[in-house]
């Protein structure tokens, strides 16, 4: 009987040094890098930084810089535009987050599996346009010098994929927010009074198509104007963990 009681003391002993053994072979990496690949596409340049804090929460920060493209439709003139040339838009943002990842299973505790949060995001970007339009008696030259922020809150829900221990293939497939725009334009024209009406047209057209509420926008060559919006969020990034 002693014997038994002996031989099944040794053999849980075998059993828990085993088990830690093989839980410090596999590493934990709690930090992750990653680089946005469908921003690429678009002109955009996105990286990431998510740190765990624990077994399913973690905080992510975002930035990304923006050169070329073309510029907004809602910055279309409409039937008056001739022709138009833009040097594309240019700017930067930044989007905080936290997650929560609803289990852990692929790689210890490494973040990774099926996951929900919120993040904000803040974006600055500037654009230029110049075209050559109908006045109904004449063609006539304006430059168009515009800025824009956006503050926006929403909730996202993804799916991380952790492959060779170090390797992240991060999927964002659903991110809505609400978010505040701010339209700064300074028009360089004879006619900006005159354009003014045409680019408030425009903006309310698809305000309207959104289901939002239309805006008013005093005639000037300054224009300073905000406007609510929904938005939507989704990326794929490729990150390594450390």
């Amino acid at each position: 009987m002693k014997k038994k009681v002996l031989l099944c003391i040794l053999l849980a002993l075998l059993f828990t040094f085993t088990a830690t053994a093989q839980e410090r072979s596999v590493p934990v990496y709690r930090n992750a890098v990653k680089l946005n690949v469908i921003g690429l596409a678009l002109h955009n340049v996105s990286l990431f930084y998510e740190r765990s804090l624990n077994d399913h929460w973690t905080l992510q920060a975002g930035t990304g810089y923006r050169w070329g493209g073309g510029l907004p439709k809602v910055f279309g003139m409409g039937d008056l535009i001739v022709s138009s040339k833009t040097t594309g838009l240019r700017g930067y943002h930044i989007s905080p987050e936290l997650r929560y990842y609803f289990n852990f299973c692929e790689c210890e505790s490494s973040p990774s599996g099926l996951y929900t949060g919120l993040y904000t995001r803040y974006t600055k970007y500037y654009g230029d346009l110049n075209f050559h339009y109908w006045t109904d008696t004449e063609y006539a030259d304006a430059a168009v010098a515009s800025n824009f922020s956006e503050m926006g809150v929403g909730i996202q829900i993804g799916y991380q994929f952790i492959f060779k221990k170090r390797f992240s293939v991060d999927f964002m497939f659903a991110g809505p927010r609400l978010s505040t725009y701010r339209l700064k334009c300074s028009i360089d024209s004879d006619y900006a009074e005159e354009l003014t009406p045409i680019i408030e047209e425009e903006i309310n057209r698809r305000l309207e198509w959104l289901g939002m509420d239309p805006i008013t926008i005093t005639p000037s060559a300054e224009i300073d104007t905000r406007v609510g919006f929904r938005n939507f969020r989704y990326a794929l990034a490729f990150g390594f963990m450390f």
